[in-house]
This record gives C-alpha cells, structure tokens and sequence, in this order.
C-alpha cells in the first residue's frame, strides 16, 4: 500500500544543523524550533551553536471546514445535529421515518455545499479554482457514500427489495443520460437519430431502468412507426417490473419475469428486430446475454453503476443481503479489481453490509472528521451500530460515536468564532464531554471582555465553574494569585470561590490605586472576575453555589 506520510521541509539552517523539537502551542497549532540534543552523561560545554537568532515555526492543520465557503454547510448540519439529539431523547412513534428525515436534511445540506462550490469556481482565479474542483470531488463523493448509506442502512425496504432504491441511486449520481434525454424530447429535430449522442442516450436511460423514456425517445425516430420499431415498443411495454405497492408477490413476479424472458428470447432467436442493429442489441442487453453486456459496458463510468443496470435485468428482486457478491462480480467484470479507488472501497464494504469497515474507511477521507462523526451520530440513533457491541469489546458503538464527536468539537472549538459550535458537540458526549469542555476552556485565547463574558457564561451554563478552570490563564504571573493567599479566607477549607475573588481584586485594587495606570496583566485580572461576577448574578438564584477549596484554587 503506497505511504500516505507527508513531508514538510522547516526552511531554517539551525533546525537542520542541530535538529528540532516541538511543543503544542494551542489545540490545534505546533510549534517547531532548533533543539540540540544533550546527553547528560556527557560534561557541560559550550554550544557550537550559539549565540543564534531565535527560530519558532508555526505549524498547523490546514482544516478545510474553516473555509468561508463552507461555513453554511458547518452551521447547518449543527443545527440538525442538534435536533436529532432532541428527537431521539423523547418517545417518538416512527423513530425510523424521523431518521430518514434527518438523513435527507444531512444530504441536502451536502447538496447545497456542492452547488455553492460550483457556482464559485467559475468566479474565482486559476489556483482558487483548483482548490474548490478538489472540494467538489470530496463532497460528491460524500454525498454519494452517505446516500447509498441511507438506503442500506437507514431505509425500511419492504420484503428487502432493494433494487428500485438502488436505481434512483445511480440515476441521482449518473444525471447525463437523463438530462441530454430531456433535450432531444424539448426539441424538434428531424431525423434525431442522427446525431451522434441519440443512441448512446437511449441505451444509457435503458441501462438505468428508464423504460418510459427509451419508448418516447423512440418515438423520435425516422422509423418510429415501423413494424421492428413498433414490435420492440410492444415487448419493451410488457416487460415487467417489480413494485412492492401493486399487490403482486415476488413469486407471483418472477414467474412472469421468466416467462417475458423466454418469449423475448424467441423473438431474438427468429431475427425479428435484426434489421435494426440497435433494437436488437437492447434486446439483447434485456435477456442478460453476455455477448451485448461486454459492448454496452464501457458506457458506465464505475462499476456500480453497472451494478445496477445488470440487476435491473438478471436479478430484479435481489435483496439487500446478496449485493456484495453482485458488487463484486461487476467490479470483475469491468477489470478494475486492483484499481479500486477510496470512494470505491467504501461503497463496496457498505454493499456488504460491513458497517465497521465503512467507518473505518470514512475516517481517512479530506473534510476533516465532519463526514464520520455525522453519520455515525445517525447510524447510532438508528441502531445500526449495535452489531459492534458484540463482535469487538473495544468497540462499543456509543464508545465509538463520541470519540468521533470530540475529536469534531475539540477541531471546531480552535477556530475563533466556532468554538461554542463545537463545545455543543462535546455536551452530547455522556462520557467524557464535559471532561473535554473543562479542558478546552482553559486553552481558549480571552481576547476582548464580550469574550470573557462568552466564555464564562458557557462555563456557568454547564455548571463548570470558570476561575477553576480558566485559573491557568487568569493567574497573570501570580498576580491574582498572591492576593487569594492573603485574603480573609485563606485558612478556610471550602468557600464560594467568587468571595474570595472580590476581596483579592479589592487589594490588587488598592495597592495599585496610586498608579495612574494598571499593567494590562492586571487589567484583564479585574476585566475577568468583573465578567464571572455580572455572569453569576444572571443565574438562577436557586441553582447551589459551587464552592472550591482555596489551597487548591491555583495548584498547578
């Protein structure tokens, strides 16, 4: 398997000469500088590399989703997030026809995004360009898994029936036939049979189950009224197909589907649409004959869009359980077995039904874990990840749902404006959101006081108590420090921490009230705990007071 490492070259002498070393500067960002390596065996000496200019290189995950273009398509599948979380925490008569909902939403999120990227390619520069022609291929191709996903996994399929789902599917994703169809019936060309798509288009919508339009681009021909074309019209009308709504069993169907074969079969074998080499090769197509399939195949883009169109006329009642054999007998037949690409892995393990795989295989695909954690959220809701709880103790399918929604929450919490998206994210993790949220807090730059104000109302709406958790960031080199230790409550072993952060900015206060000015550490000491106190008074009085023990108010 080709190695999928990236190499990125730090354009420095010094980090070349003597090596580097990194630390994690935020959550997302790493910071890389020059660093000898020092045995400690070895006697102190001077460095050959010194005096030298310092050198710290930002590093940083380049997250596609913080593109200005995507946003609509990062807020918008918050919100159904959201309310998926609500719907499946009540009792709900039709869980499963809510959860197609929900899908369809996801999915025209997806579409919308994919429509947006493409009307700005055309208004954008060369390299700009490129990039969104690389977000279309992601997003068509999540769009495409997650649809297929839908039917399989999400979708009550009568009977299991699944090969009209599996036609709208390809239609959806393999729109050209229909649409150069659309055009040849809106127009009015004589002798249309001339130009050089019409046959290719008519076989394209036969191979795709359009029987209705095969018949009315026919209709279109030069010849339409003769007697080959009106015989292959009558034989095209009469071949059955399958609906779970007409009443007809599938036994009751097969059997007619058998007997519309023979009799087409002989009508093959008496010549009778041999004057018309096109007719007689759809005849063909619609018998299963081999011969004609190696012709026609080339015209599928992928394998399973073959799929389908095979299916349609070898095996129109096959049930979801049997398409991973089918799969993969057209992924043989089409030779690409060695080629296969990602989305192709993908789609194939999901025709298996081998749910874990399709997870396992979403992970590595560009948009930065928003596709993985979605799908997985609504396949848990669904029940489908159940499977896992038995084949593998170490994955749980909850287990497995929220560590993809903390690593989405904890990305989108290192953005500057979308950081209170993601911690809504980590409040629907049971197990160690909360846990996840207290840490992040404190990484959170404070930047302006309607920030501070920001951050400590969303402490206070978890009941996380925001100078505990933000005391890395608010102790400002001892400053505020110094003057908990002497205040009135230092021998206390449990106080409402805010008291005891009144009194120490009131001597922080007053010692420096002869300056004409507060140091800027200083000033954001009083800014912050100014915010936690106008934010404590808009809580419910009847919510208890968290108390905190003082000696352990500032532990490092």
């Amino acid at each position: 398997m080709e190695s999928t490492v990236r190499t990125f070259a730090i354009p420095n002498e010094l980090c070349r000469r003597a090596g580097i070393a990194a630390t994690w500067h935020s959550i997302n960002n790493l910071g890389i500088f020059p660093s000898q390596s020092v045995n400690p065996s070895i006697p102190d000496r001077p460095s050959p590399y010194g005096p030298s200019e310092a050198s710290v290189f930002n590093v940083r995950q380049d997250i596609l989703l913080f593109e200005p273009i995507l946003r609509k398509l990062v807020n918008e599948s918050n919100g159904i997030f959201l309310n998926l979380q609500i719907l499946t925490s009540g009792n709900v008569a039709n869980l499963k026809q809510e959860l197609l909902k929900v899908s369809h939403q996801y999915r025209s999120v997806i579409r919308a995004c994919l429509e947006n990227l493409q009307d700005e390619v055309a208004r954008v520069d060369e390299h700009t360009s490129e990039n969104m022609k690389n977000y279309i291929t992601i997003f068509y191709s999540i769009e495409c898994i997650w649809h297929l996903c839908e039917i399989l996994f999400i979708e009550n399929i009568p009977g299991s029936i699944v090969l009209p789902h599996l036609l709208e599917w390809v239609r959806f994703h393999f729109p050209k036939y229909e649409r150069q169809a659309t055009i040849y019936l809106n127009s009015d060309i004589d002798n249309i049979e001339l130009d050089p798509d019409y046959w290719k288009t008519v076989i394209g919508c036969l191979l795709q189950g359009r029987v209705e339009v095969v018949r009315a681009l026919l209709t279109l021909h030069s010849s339409a009224n003769s007697p080959v074309f009106k015989l292959f019209d009558q034989t095209l009308k009469s071949m059955p197909i399958y609906n779970v709504y007409s009443g007809t069993s599938v036994t009751e169907f097969n059997l007619r589907w058998k007997h519309w074969l023979v009799d087409t079969q002989s009508k093959i074998d008496a010549k009778s649409f041999v004057s018309e080499s096109h007719l007689n090769l759809m005849m063909k197509l619609a018998v299963g004959e081999e011969l004609a399939w190696n012709q026609v195949q080339a015209q599928c883009e992928a394998w399973y869009e073959l799929l389908a169109s095979w299916l349609f006329f070898t095996e129109p009642t096959v049930k979801t359980f049997e398409l991973g054999q089918f799969a993969r007998r057209c992924i043989g037949r089409m030779g690409v077995r060695d080629h296969l690409r990602h989305l192709d892995q993908i789609l194939l393990a999901a025709l298996e039904a081998d749910i874990f795989q399709v997870i396992k295989e979403i992970q590595h695909m560009s948009e930065n874990g928003w596709f993985v954690s979605h799908l997985t959220d609504l396949l848990f809701h669904a029940g489908v990840l159940d499977t896992l709880d038995g084949t593998n103790e170490d994955l749980v399918a909850g287990r497995l749902r929220e560590s993809f929604l903390i690593d989405y929450g904890v990305l989108m919490s290192s953005h500057h404006s979308l950081w209170q998206l993601g911690l809504s994210y980590l409040d629907h993790c049971p197990s160690d959101g909360l846990h996840v949220i207290q840490l992040l807090l404190q990484k959170l730059p404070l930047g302006t006081e309607v920030r501070v104000q920001k951050i400590v109302r969303e402490a206070l709406k978890r009941d996380l108590h925001p100078v505990g958790m933000l005391k890395k960031t608010i102790k400002f080199k001892g400053i505020v420090c110094k003057y908990v230790c002497n205040t009135s409550y230092k021998y206390e072993t449990s106080v409402p921490v805010e008291k005891v952060y009144e009194e120490a900015v009131e001597m922080l206060q007053k010692e420096r009230q002869k300056k004409s000015q507060l140091s800027e550490e200083e000033g954001e000491a009083i800014s912050l705990t100014k915010s936690f106190k106008d934010a404590q008074e808009q809580r419910n009085s009847q919510e208890p007071m968290l108390n905190i023990k003082v000696n352990e108010l500032f532990k490092e």
